[in-house]
């Protein structure tokens, strides 16, 4: 029997695990566990993103530039003594 957690994990979600057999139990792992890894693997590639976006921003200069802009703005703004 080849396990589909697209299609095969509805037989497992309104059963108890208590009253499930052995083989049903390990199918219910599976689930879990590849719910898991799929979940854990979308935070990655998130982060990975972002990661991307940050290092991009960094060498195209834009943050450079607007730290610089900023710091002038707050440099007009201050009061000179």
């Amino acid at each position: 029997m080849v396990f589909n957690p697209f299609q095969d994990h509805n037989r497992y979600l309104d059963k108890d695990p208590k009253d499930m057999t052995l083989s049903e139990l390990r199918m219910l792992l599976k689930i879990k566990r590849m719910d898991l890894q799929l979940g854990w693997n979308e935070l990655e590639g998130k982060i990975k993103f972002w990661q991307r976006v940050a290092r991009s921003l960094r060498e195209s200069g834009i943050i450079d530039k607007a730290k610089e802009g900023i710091q002038s703005y707050l440099q007009k703004d201050s009061p000179k003594e």
